[in-house]
């Protein structure tokens, strides 16, 4: 079987954009100032490839270490086993989750 395209795969997991675009209003970050709306807007017109990218981060997220805050904690514990360092771990907390995570990989 053919692997599936961006545009399949939402449609199978989710039935339209606007569902997954939902779906991550919630859950994902965005800037200080701006509104659901707002946010809801950019969302859809970001491609699926990306939509699909933001639901899986958001995912393991919230499965794997609940809060950006325990991920963060859990970042600096590796780059510093056993006592950690508060100057890194403030460095990293403005990061976006993806790259946390990828930085946790």
């Amino acid at each position: 079987m053919a692997k599936l395209s961006p545009l399949q795969r939402v449609k199978r997991d989710f039935g339209t954009k606007d569902a997954l675009v939902d779906q991550l209003v919630d859950r994902a970050e965005r800037y200080d100032d701006e509104s659901s709306e707002d946010f809801r807007g950019r969302l859809r017109r970001v491609s699926n490839k990306k939509l699909l990218r933001l639901q899986t981060v958001t995912t393991r997220l919230a499965n794997d270490f609940g809060t950006k805050d325990a991920l963060v904690d859990a970042v600096a514990a590796l780059k510093f086993p056993g006592k950690g360092n508060a100057d890194y771990r403030s460095a990293v907390a403005g990061f976006r989750a993806s790259r946390l995570l990828d930085l946790h990989d």
